[in-house]
């Protein structure tokens, strides 16, 4: 049951500042001081989350914040990272794309529920509806009504 417990749970969404000064190294190229860049990210989860390379995915926001600047990169990026059927998505701060994903998941959550009030209401009108309709005749009294029709007739 704890495994169903866990899929049913909110996606855990968590923010770091993680540090890019290592990758600022004197006298080497833009392009690789950008990868080092991303090198760091990806170091920094497999760290604390425990997750490779190719389950950590990061966001276009994140990827274009840092190679835009590749020839100053920042020191520090303030992120957000959301856990997630397994894999780490890894957005920017306050990015357009976190208020997107969380928007979306708003409206699914809301679907469901809406579903699931939809699945309950039939039940209960079907149960309010037997009680409110009266019950059939019984059996006994239409044969007492046929005996006593034959009965006049003879």
């Amino acid at each position: 049951m704890a495994g169903k417990e866990k899929e049913k749970q909110k996606p855990q969404s968590k923010e770091f500042n993680i540090s890019l000064r290592k990758s600022k190294q004197a006298g080497k190229a833009d392009i690789k001081k950008a990868r080092r860049a991303i090198a760091l990210i990806f170091a920094f989860f497999k760290k604390h989350y425990r997750k490779q390379k190719d389950q950590v995915i990061l966001s276009k926001e994140v990827n274009e914040t840092i190679w835009k600047n590749s020839n100053r990169i920042p020191s520090k990026i303030s992120i957000q990272a959301i856990e997630k059927e397994g894999k780490i998505l890894v957005y920017l701060k306050n990015s357009k794309e976190l208020a997107e994903l969380e928007k979306k998941e708003k409206e699914k959550h809301a679907k469901a529920e809406k579903q699931s009030a939809e699945k309950k209401e039939p039940k209960e009108k079907e149960e309010a509806q037997k009680q409110a309709q009266p019950t059939a005749k019984e059996p006994n009294q239409e044969v007492m009504v046929e005996e006593n029709s034959e009965k006049g007739k003879k």
